[in-house]
């Protein structure tokens, strides 16, 4: 059975830095999810000899080795060749991966060129793997210790080989999915997290883990197929000493959370944005039905539109400026009467790099909360750097803020 497993990206435009290898992130998730160690990813660039290599070199200590990329009728793609070199054996045209390639062709409606027979060549002894989602066919072997497989570097034809022919092998191999939970925060700190859960006692069988993806950090609990009971136990201690800063389980996002809170009380929603310029309202329409809970948003960037549009007073705008708690306040107000929305939310901020002053530094942002019976303002520093990081922290916290008052008004 596999146990373990390396994956190696191919090309040079990985090792250059000018295609992020998400490919490799991909597979490891999935990999880790069936119960599969992966000792370690690698890139190679478009050179033969390396990539032959490194490939002999990965197959040394692992269960399974997959590589992506370099499949492809160009030039500067040498999988194959390189595949061929490390086992040395030839390569050869197989009849059955050309048809594969014209039938592509044929679906999509294009003409074959004479570059695309290069992708039916194979080593020699490979087990040809069909590629339904592109024209460069897959192949498997036995290298190393590892049993291979050589996937194209296209994601959208990745996933679809890996699921075809990758993920019912395994299951064929025996390997048993990991049992894991994800609990979700958003605003506290790794180190925070740390400290609350440090003396956690876990049971055996369940090992924690934390994952950081800003703006938001998860809690992980992994399991054993035979540790459900030990993990629910586990599950609820972690809720416990989570309590409110919770938002999420699982699948759960910080928006589908917010939406159905709102639902649950029957009432809608609307957005004013100064610096992150529609951030928010872009982060609460990834779920899909949200017009059922969100009636819309306003970008007021200039001090002419919060005025014109959302009628925030010139006098208040004068007196505490446009990145102040009360022309937020008035920015929530405006916009909960405009849309005819049971909530309004706000933002207005410094998000840099320039703007900033003593009073008011980059990373300053305010938000107003425009609720039925109250407004409430808050003011928040994010002491990060990058003008894209401090508008998706912004984004997210208004939606962590209205979560939060939610959670605490009964329905």
């Amino acid at each position: 059975m596999a146990k373990t497993a390396r994956i190696v990206a191919q090309g040079d435009e990985i090792t250059t830095g000018a295609t992020l290898d998400t490919n490799s992130a991909w597979l490891a998730e999935r990999l880790f999810d069936r119960g599969i160690r992966v000792l370690g990813t690698a890139s190679a660039p478009d050179d033969l000899d390396l990539l032959a290599r490194l490939l002999l070199d990965s197959s040394r200590d692992c269960d399974l080795l997959i590589s992506t990329g370099g499949l492809g009728p160009t030039t500067d793609d040498v999988t194959t060749e390189a595949v061929g070199k490390a086992l040395g054996v030839p390569l050869e045209e197989r009849a059955e991966a050309l048809e594969q390639i014209r039938a592509r062709f044929r679906v999509i409606g294009r003409p074959m060129t004479p570059s695309n027979r290069k992708q039916a060549l194979l080593p020699r002894g490979t087990a040809l793997l069909e590629n339904p989602a592109g024209t460069a066919p897959g192949f498997a072997v036995d290298l190393g210790r590892a049993r291979a497989f050589f996937f194209p570097g296209p994601p959208h034809e990745l996933h679809v080989m890996a699921d075809r022919h990758l993920f019912p092998w395994l299951q064929e191999q025996g390997s048993a999915p990991l049992l894991r939970r994800r609990f979700h925060v958003c605003g506290v700190g790794e180190s925070v997290l740390q400290d609350r859960l440090a003396d956690l006692a876990l049971p055996a069988g369940v090992r924690l883990g934390y994952k950081t993806w800003l703006p938001f950090n998860s809690i992980l609990l992994y399991g054993e197929t035979d540790a459900a009971e030990p993990l629910a136990r586990a599950a609820i201690e972690v809720r416990a000493r989570l309590g409110e800063d919770l938002l999420g389980e699982d699948d759960e996002t910080l928006p589908q959370v917010v939406g159905r809170l709102l639902l649950a009380r029957g009432w809608t929603m609307a957005l004013a944005e100064s610096c992150t310029a529609g951030g928010a309202a872009a982060l609460a329409t990834e779920v899909p039905g949200s017009s059922a809970w969100f009636k819309g948003g306003v970008v007021a960037y200039s001090n002419d539109v919060k005025t014109g549009l959302l009628g925030v007073p010139a006098t208040l705008l004068a007196e505490h400026g446009a990145v102040s708690e009360e022309c937020a306040g008035a920015m929530a107000e405006a916009v909960r009467r405009a849309a005819a929305a049971d909530v309004g939310v706000s933002i207005t901020g410094i998000a840099g790099p320039d703007g900033g002053s003593p009073q008011k530094p980059v990373g300053l942002v305010c938000f107003g909360l425009a609720l039925p019976h109250a407004t409430s303002t808050r003011t928040v520093r994010f002491g990060i750097r990058g003008r894209d990081r401090v508008r998706s922290m912004a984004a997210a916290t208004a939606l962590e803020w209205l979560r939060r008052k939610l959670v605490a008004r009964s329905p």
